[in-house]
Order: structure tokens, then sequence, then C-alpha cells
């Protein structure tokens, strides 16, 4: 099969995904949520956390261990502290009520922090700052995940990858969107080398009995490594304090365990937005964040070098040409969408 037959329109990925979550009981305005979420990982090349993860997403509705109609309780505890139940929903769902919430919040108090329990996998953190962005919010977002790193010095997986975010808007430009895992690389990125028969490079993961492997399979069993040594470690400590501990989810090896008579995965996330005039001026802001960035692009750069990228901007620039070309589906995940399609009575469609 040609990587040609692969590909499909965005807007074509975007109606099967929402069809199918109302076949599957979610709310029209939620699967639209998820399936901005899904796609916006895809146009950003992170495919690992695009419609890849949209089969799991199903299946767990299915077996009942997301909640396809939450009732998402938003509880004020102080002016500009809010605490988020997201009642098992989709956690793309849960986080982005929970950023409009905050984003609301810092119009009158000029910054909120919002700290969820009873969420899921909530897809690319960075989708959130974008959203902050768009309403001149500086943002920074942390979520805990599934076990899968072990503290430093370890050899059994306590921590979850336990990604960062931070945006900072533009005016008339695209934002800055910081967007990292604290492991060395990102779980879904051995899941997918996993179902491919691929190897990982060394100095990703360690297998079952903390052993250095480069078989994808026993690293899934096993663990990766933070990034930076001690340093990775201790961020996706303190992500996981905040998103787990601080706000009452699950933390550690309870994340999403699925062990004995939990059903819910229980993720927790901390979002924090502030308004870019809470200092300054907005003008001032504006002005000083262009001078900031335009001086970084203007470094000297290093021998073969042609540009010095802000981060996201790659993933922007390959966003524009993705929603004129249209994403490649792998051909495994294909087959899933038909098995998909089939099931639901969706028509899985190019154009």
């Amino acid at each position: 099969m040609s990587s040609e037959q692969n590909i499909f329109s965005v807007s074509s990925l975007h109606q099967f995904i929402v069809q199918v979550l109302i076949k599957a009981g979610v709310p029209a305005a939620d699967g639209k949520i998820v399936a901005d979420n899904l796609l916006k990982a895809d146009l950003w090349g992170v495919g690992t956390h695009g419609v890849s993860r949209f089969p799991r997403y199903l299946m767990r509705i299915k077996d009942g261990s997301i909640n396809s109609q939450p009732n998402i309780t938003i509880n004020k505890l102080w002016p500009a502290l809010f605490a988020v139940d997201g009642d098992n929903g989709l956690g793309s769902v849960v986080a982005a009520k929970a950023m409009e919430a905050a984003m609301d919040a810092a119009e009158d108090f000029g910054l909120c922090a919002v700290g969820v329990r009873s969420s899921n996998h909530f897809g690319t953190a960075g989708f959130y700052c974008d959203m902050a962005a768009k309403r001149n919010y500086l943002s920074i977002v942390f979520t805990n995940a599934l076990s899968a790193i072990p503290p430093w010095g370890g050899k059994e997986a306590y921590l979850g990858t336990n990604p960062i975010a931070i945006g900072f808007p533009r005016l008339e430009k695209n934002p800055v969107i910081i967007d990292l895992a604290t492991s060395i690389v990102a779980r879904g990125k051995i899941i997918t080398a996993a179902k491919q028969g691929l190897t990982i490079p060394e100095g990703w993961a360690l297998d079952k009995n903390g052993r250095p492997t480069t078989n994808a399979e026993e690293a899934l069993l096993g663990m990766i490594l933070p990034m930076a040594g001690p340093k990775g470690y201790a961020l996706a400590l303190a992500v996981d304090h905040l998103s787990g501990v601080l706000t009452g989810a699950a933390f550690g090896q309870d994340v999403a365990s699925y062990q004995g008579t939990h059903n819910q995965a229980d993720v927790g996330h901390l979002i924090i937005v502030i308004k870019v005039d809470g200092f300054i001026s907005k003008d001032d802001y504006y002005k000083r964040t262009d001078k900031f960035c335009e001086e970084i692009k203007a470094v000297e750069k290093a021998a073969g070098v042609s540009e010095i990228y802000l981060p996201g901007e790659r993933e922007q620039t390959l966003e524009q040409q993705l929603l004129l070309k249209g994403i490649e589906i792998p051909k495994e995940l294909l087959e899933e969408l038909k098995e998909i399609s089939s099931e639901y009575g969706v028509p899985l469609v190019k154009a």
C-alpha cells in the first residue's frame, strides 16, 4: 500500500472521530474537543499522541473505564484557585474545560491555578497552552501518567513520563509552545516501535530486571529512563506531586494502574494561567516578547545550522503543510480505524 493511499484530510478524520464518539455515547461538543486534541498532535508531528490513541480511548469507553458522559464539577475554593473533578471523563474534555475556567477567572484576578483529579490521558499538553495563547494568557500545564520511570538509582517504575508544557503568546504570530516529557522519550514512541516490530535506541529504556534494552516490548514491560538523568527524575517527581499529590488525584504507581478493584485512571493535572498584562502593559509585553524572540533567532549560528527555531516553531510550520496535504495514517493504525468504521457504522473517507 503506497503512502498516498494512507493520507486522509484533516476534516475527514475529524468528522470520523466525532461521529464514532457520538455513536459511543459521547456528546458531540465533547467529541469535537477530543478530535481537535488528537489531530493537533498529528499536525505537530507527534503521532504518538494523535489518532493512534483513538482506538484505546474507545476501548476504555467500551469497557467502562472512561465515563463517556461525565458530570465535570468545578469548585471555586479561592478567588483564583479551583478544583476540578473530571468524573472519569475523557482527559482532553476535562482539561479543556479546566483551562476555560482558569482563563475566565484569570480575567478578573490576573492569574488562576486549577487542580484536576479523576481525569484520564489528556493528549498533547501543548494543545492547552495553544488554547490559552489565543486568548492572551501565558500558561503552564502539568499532568501525571502511568508509571514508567524509576526514581534515579531504582530499577522499578514509579513515576510517569509526566510532561511539562509552557506557552507564551505573541502578537499576530504563532505562540512559543514548550512541550516535553520528563522521560528521555515519550512512552508513545516505544509503543509505536513495539507495534511495528522495531528496536529502540540504546539509552532509552531498561527491561523489567533493570537492564538496558533495545527491545521495545521488553521496554514496555520495564521502564523508560528520565531525561538528563537525575535532573529529569527530579522534574518527573515534581510534576507528579503537583498533578497528583496536591490535587487529590492518584500519584506514583496508582495512576492508571487498573489493578484489583481500580477501574479508573484518576490522572491528575495542574493548569496555571497568567494574563500577559499582569505585570506590565499588554503593549509592553508583546514588544518585549518580540524583541526576546527576535534576538534568540538572530544569535550567530553554529556550523551547519541554517536556522534557530523557537520551541514549537517547526511543529507549527508542519501543521500548515499538513492542513493542505493531509495526515498519513500508518498501515497498522489504518486497519484499526477500518475495524472501528465497521463496528460503529461510520464511513472512513479521505476527503
